[in-house]
């Protein structure tokens, strides 16, 4: 192995969120005689702001680590060491981070230490930001979702065709309803937050009507071909209507 290699932390963390106020320099002075205490200090980055501490921001571990009940009692959990270059001068700070604060997540580091901030194929010019995830399990979050795209649920949930329908909100977002006859519908499975569109095609002349727990605006008369959509918002225990359309008038 090349020795400008060695010891170099394999570890780099991309910011998501403005850090100045999570990036920290550790210091240790001695307290007074006779026990000279050694102490532990964190303070603020010298110069760190928000202007160059950005979300984006790349920070790759140098190796050093604080951890609690060791580095004083001021370190009160476990911080990692990181460097970054940031601004248009492409300053080098230098300082501790505690790795799993929401504002950092982890990036990959699967180049040497030397080599630039890996970019996007497609323009060769564009800094990659971030690996996408592709989960089938859950992601919660305790903070904004932001996207430069849509947030959206792909799934498309046709509800069936008898006298009484439910409609299961874990299921997504967008549900579905042709009336082959007349329809109560009631919902299951609510969640505070979840939102539900409902896109009603008439098959006939024939009525929906709300169930238990969904409040909405009255009964829809949807002859054949009236299409109308409908849309909800719950709060864990009911099914609230937000809005609704007319039938629309440009139907294929």
């Amino acid at each position: 192995m090349d020795r400008r290699l060695k010891e170099v932390g394999a570890l780099s963390y991309i910011s998501t969120d403005v850090f100045d106020g999570n990036f920290w320099t550790y210091t240790v002075t001695n307290g007074p005689a006779p026990q000279f205490e050694r102490i532990g200090t964190l303070v603020a980055v010298a110069g760190a702001s928000p202007t160059n501490c950005p979300a984006g921001t790349v920070l790759r571990e140098n190796g050093k680590k604080l951890y609690p009940g060791v580095h004083g009692k001021n370190v009160k959990t476990y911080m990692v060491g990181v460097y970054c270059y940031s601004g248009s001068a492409e300053t080098m700070f230098s300082g501790f981070i505690n790795p799993n604060d929401p504002m950092f997540s982890p990036y990959n580091s699967d180049r040497p230490y030397f080599q630039p901030d890996s970019v996007y194929t497609s323009d060769n010019l564009t800094k990659n930001l971030g690996s996408s995830v592709y989960t089938l399990g859950q992601v919660t979050s305790a903070g904004e979702v932001v996207s430069s795209g849509q947030l959206r649920c792909s799934t498309v949930t046709a509800l069936g065709t008898t006298a009484a329908e439910t409609l299961d909100v874990s299921k997504g977002q967008v549900f579905t309803l042709s009336t082959a006859r007349s329809v109560t519908i009631t919902p299951s499975n609510m969640v505070a937050g979840a939102q539900v569109f409902l896109i009603v095609t008439g098959g006939g002349t024939h009525t929906v009507t709300f169930g238990t727990n969904m409040k909405g605006l009255g009964t829809i008369s949807a002859t054949v071909d009236q299409v109308f959509t409908l849309h909800f918002i719950c709060d864990d225990t009911h099914l609230y209507e937000v809005s609704r359309t007319a039938a629309f008038t440009d139907i294929i």
